[in-house]
């Protein structure tokens, strides 16, 4: 007699529907952040698809690379003490400060991408200077307590992927009409991939500087740690712009080197020095320490007791 056959699983096991939306693992705005970018191409050409111009997709595609490479840095980095209201403050306040404050930076220094020196200070400097503005001003607002500098690194970098999406927003409105070359319109689906993430990993190594300058009151310290973490990202910003280098394998070894060191700080940090013991050479054949001579049998007297040990007996 043949055993009966196994029988199906329920409709309720094959579809839990119930389980899942009970699961918090549905409910993380992880999940929710993939859905999002999984939808946001289709609907960036549903809904503007009759539009005169292209402002709205390139909109929407701005902000979806940077989506997509904030959940990247979320999951590299693993901020401590960035809540969603803070991330809200920052994105805000660089949507609202760090254009404005950058172009009128790098108008009043007008710097040449020809010369290296002109283009760190005419732009490197004033773009990574816009790009902390928001971070300081959040670390201050909090009496620079309670962010660390994986913390503040995280908010830099959420502070560059704002600052980049725009940039790469502006520069495809530039040609309302449409008239671009097929090399320049791939060049311009390189800006919207690569401008977040690199200017977020130059403003991550400035924001992990703020968050180390957070520590100290006295501002000399604080205006110091800050001045070196604007001063590398600005050196290596100020290197890719640089026109001998720029689009060539030097400019991808910049960009490199500049994913390197911001990995180092987000995953390493800083190691802190410690002082070399001084280990005092010691002779070879010391000589023999004084042995207690334990009293001869028959002898009348008894050896001196050493200070703080009792007399042998």
């Amino acid at each position: 007699m043949n055993p009966p056959a196994p029988r199906l699983p329920d409709l309720s096991v094959l579809f839990p529907f119930r389980a899942w939306l009970r699961h918090p693992a549905l409910r993380a705005w992880t999940t929710w952040l993939f859905v999002a970018l999984v939808a946001t191409p289709p609907a960036a050409i549903a809904l503007f698809r009759t539009a005169s111009g292209y402002d709205g997709e390139s909109m929407m595609f701005a902000a979806y690379f940077a989506a997509a490479w904030f959940l990247v840095l979320w999951v590299v980095v693993r901020p401590r003490a960035v809540e969603g209201a803070l991330l809200l403050q920052v994105v805000v306040l660089a949507l609202v400060l760090e254009a404005p404050l950058a172009i009128w930076f790098e108008g009043l220094i007008d710097g040449d991408l020809d010369s290296f020196v002109g283009s760190v200070l005419g732009v490197g400097v004033p773009e990574e200077l816009a790009k902390m503005v928001p971070v300081v001003i959040l670390v201050l607002a909090r009496q620079r307590r309670g962010l660390l500098p994986r913390d503040t690194l995280f908010l830099g970098a959420v502070s560059g992927l704002v600052f980049g999406a725009v940039e790469a927003f502006l520069y495809a409105t530039a040609h309302p009409d449409g008239t671009m070359s097929v090399y320049g319109g791939l060049m311009m689906v390189w800006r919207f991939v690569t401008d977040p993430v690199t200017h977020a990993l130059w403003s991550g190594v400035a924001g992990y500087f703020v968050g180390l300058a957070a520590h100290y009151r006295a501002p000399k310290p604080f205006l110091a740690l800050t001045g070196v973490g604007i001063g590398v990202p600005a050196l290596l910003h100020g290197l890719n712009d640089w026109t001998p280098i720029n689009t060539s394998l030097l400019w991808v070894a910049v960009t490199i080197v500049s994913a390197l060191l911001f990995l180092a700080y987000a995953r390493i940090g800083l190691v802190a020095a410690r002082p070399v013991a001084v280990v005092r050479p010691q002779p070879i054949d010391p000589p023999t320490a004084p042995l207690a001579v334990r009293h001869l049998v028959g002898a009348t007297t008894a050896p001196a007791a050493r200070p703080g040990r009792h007399a042998d007996t």
